[in-house]
């Protein structure tokens, strides 16, 4: 005699969802890490673009966090470094300023910016990685509007 379908369902979700569980890292918990952008960022005459917000992370988290951010507008990209995070626990203020070229294209009005907490990893023998992993511990978006100040 066979078990019920039914019954055979729930063990197979009650198997995955144990698995799920134990493949997400400990430090990933995004209650115990945080980032956001601030919804005001500056943009100067040269279109240098600056960015600020604050972040958290616990102090059990891997070594080697980092701030990385982007913002966004019309068909502008700027991905900035804003350098290593404090893992303490205690919230700590970013700012990271940055330009494509001579002539960004960033003007004042609205853009859309992004920053996250990442540890990335290499993985290989050696001096010759055979791959890089990123571990995303926090991540915002959001709505921005640049300012000339």
């Amino acid at each position: 005699m066979g078990l019920p379908v039914s019954r055979i369902a729930v063990a197979a979700l009650s198997a995955l969802a144990a698995t799920a569980a134990c493949a997400v890292p400990a430090n990933a918990d995004s209650r115990a890490n945080a980032i956001f952008v601030k919804d005001h960022a500056r943009v100067s005459q040269d279109g240098r673009v600056t960015l600020s917000g604050a972040y958290r992370c616990e102090p059990g988290s891997p070594e080697g966090v980092q701030i990385q951010t982007a913002v966004s507008q019309d068909h502008n990209r700027l991905g900035m470094n804003a350098g290593d995070a404090v893992c303490d626990g205690a919230v700590h203020d970013w700012s990271v300023s940055g330009a494509i070229g001579v002539d960004s294209g960033f003007h004042p009005g609205d853009a859309e910016a992004q920053a996250t907490l990442t540890v990335a990893r290499l993985h290989g023998a050696y001096l010759v990685p055979r791959a890089i992993s990123q571990n995303t511990l926090a991540e915002h978006r959001g709505h921005v509007t640049l300012d000339r100040r």
